[in-house]
C-alpha cells in the first residue's frame, strides 16, 4: 500500500488464509467515506480482490446489514462466518545478503516469496470491517467487552478468528462459497441488474454475507438463556457414521456437533464445527 493509503487504515491482526499469512486492516475511522480510500488508490493499486470468510463476533451494524440483505436476524455478540470483500496488496523487497552472498532471511511481517527471491507482504483491506468499542446493550441484553480480569484470561473482547478463515473468488460462478452468498433463500438473485444480468458479488467494498456453518448442534438450550449439556433428548440425531452401526440409522449423541450433512432432525442448530457443548451462552443461530 502507498504511504497516503496507509495512513487511512488500522491494522487488526494477521490471519492466516490458505498457508499464507496477511495483515488485514479496516477503515480508521470505521466510519471514513469509502471515496477517501479510493482516491489514495484502494481501487487501482490493488493487486486482487476476493472475499474472505472468517467465523467473528458479529456487531449490531453487521446484524442491521445482514437482516437488511435478506440473510436472517441474529442477536449481536453471537458468532458467525462472515464473507466481506478485500482488496489485496503487496509490499515487496529484495532479499537481504550476509557477507558471503547469501540470503538472510525475511523479517517480519515479510516472508519469502515461492521462489525465495524476495521478501513480501501480503496486505489486506476489509473496508466493511466495524469493531466492538464499550459496552453494548442489545434487547436489553448488556454485553461487556472488556478484556478479561486477573481470574479469567479470557478475551470478552476478541472478535474475529483468525486462524480458520477461507477464500472465495468473486468472479467465479462455480465457487460453492459465492454460490451460496448470490443466492436468496427462494433462489432468486440477490445482485442482478435491470437487464437481469449478475454484478459480481465483490462489486460493492462494503458487501458482507454470512455463510451457513458446515455443522450442527441440537437445540439444548434452558427457558433462561443457559445451556445444558445434559440436557433432554432433542429432534437432532446423527446419521451415516455418526449415527447407530451398522447401518448408520438416527442416533442420538448428546449436545454434540455435527456435521451438517450427517445429521437429521428439526431441533439442529447450524454452528461453526469448533462450537462445543458447555459453551455459555452459547454463540449460534437463534
Amino acid at each position: 500500500m502507498n504511504a497516503r493509503l496507509v495512513g487511512l487504515v488500522l491494522s487488526v491482526g494477521v490471519f492466516v488464509v490458505g498457508g499464507y499469512s496477511y495483515t488485514v486492516y479496516r477503515r480508521e475511522p470505521p466510519t471514513r467515506d469509502i471515496a477517501d480510500l479510493r482516491d489514495a488508490g484502494m481501487f487501482s493499486t490493488r493487486v486482487d480482490r476476493w472475499a474472505l470468510a472468517c467465523p467473528e463476533k458479529i456487531t449490531t451494524a453487521t446484524r442491521n446489514n445482514l437482516r437488511r440483505n435478506g440473510y436472517g436476524t441474529f442477536r449481536p455478540g453471537t458468532v458467525h462466518r462472515i464473507a466481506r470483500t478485500v482488496f489485496e496488496f503487496h509490499e515487496l523487497l529484495p532479499r537481504a545478503t550476509d557477507g558471503d552472498g547469501g540470503a538472510l532471511p525475511c523479517s517480519a511481517p515479510f516472508v519469502e516469496t515461492p521462489d525465495a527471491g524476495q521478501c513480501i507482504h501480503r496486505q489486506l483491506i476489509n473496508p466493511s470491517l466495524d469493531v466492538w468499542r464499550g459496552v453494548l446493550v442489545d434487547a436489553g441484553v448488556e454485553f461487556d467487552l472488556d478484556g478479561g480480569d486477573e481470574e479469567n484470561e479470557v478475551d470478552d473482547s476478541l472478535q474475529f478468528r483468525t486462524d480458520d478463515c477461507f477464500r472465495l473468488e468473486c468472479n467465479d460462478p462455480e465457487d460453492s462459497g459465492i454460490r451460496e452468498l448470490r443466492l436468496l433463500p427462494d433462489g432468486g438473485f440477490r445482485h442482478a441488474r435491470a437487464d437481469g444480468g449478475e454484478i459480481p458479488w465483490c462489486n460493492a467494498a462494503t458487501r458482507r454475507g454470512r455463510i451457513t456453518p458446515p455443522c450442527v448442534i441440537p437445540d439444548c438450550s434452558l427457558p433462561d438463556g443457559g445451556w445444558d449439556d445434559d440436557g433432554p433428548e432433542v429432534d437432532c440425531r446423527g446419521i451415516g457414521p455418526f449415527g447407530n452401526q451398522p447401518g448408520g440409522s438416527p442416533r442420538w449423541r448428546g449436545c454434540n456437533v455435527t456435521p451438517a450433512t450427517f445429521a437429521t432432525g428439526n431441533a439442529c442448530i447450524p454452528v461453526e464445527c469448533s462450537v462445543v457443548a458447555g459453551d455459555n451462552p452459547i454463540d449460534v443461530l437463534r
